[in-house]
């Protein structure tokens, strides 16, 4: 059973996922359409440079990821230590 912050933690990762999955598929089939349409490189050679430039992306997707997670938990630590009933 997940507790409730898992949960919600897993939700956003699929989410953010779903969407990375969703862009690179049709930034993928625009690739391979231009490798076909106008190179004459094998089907091999076309799929494994597909498959390069996405794992390139989505490792760059992950270090945006974990720049974003590691901001925002840094402004709710900071914003959690405020008193706001205090004049700065």
């Amino acid at each position: 059973m997940l507790m409730p912050k898992e949960s919600r933690n897993l939700r956003k990762t699929a989410k953010r996922l779903g969407i990375f999955l969703l862009i690179v598929f049709v930034f993928d089939v625009f690739i391979g359409f231009l490798f076909f349409k106008y190179t004459q490189i094998s089907s091999v050679l076309c799929g494994f440079i597909i498959i390069c430039i996405t794992a390139v992306l989505y490792l760059l997707f992950l270090l945006i990821c974990a720049k974003i997670d590691k901001k925002k938990k840094e402004r709710i630590e900071k914003n959690n230590k405020k008193d706001p009933f205090t004049k700065q």
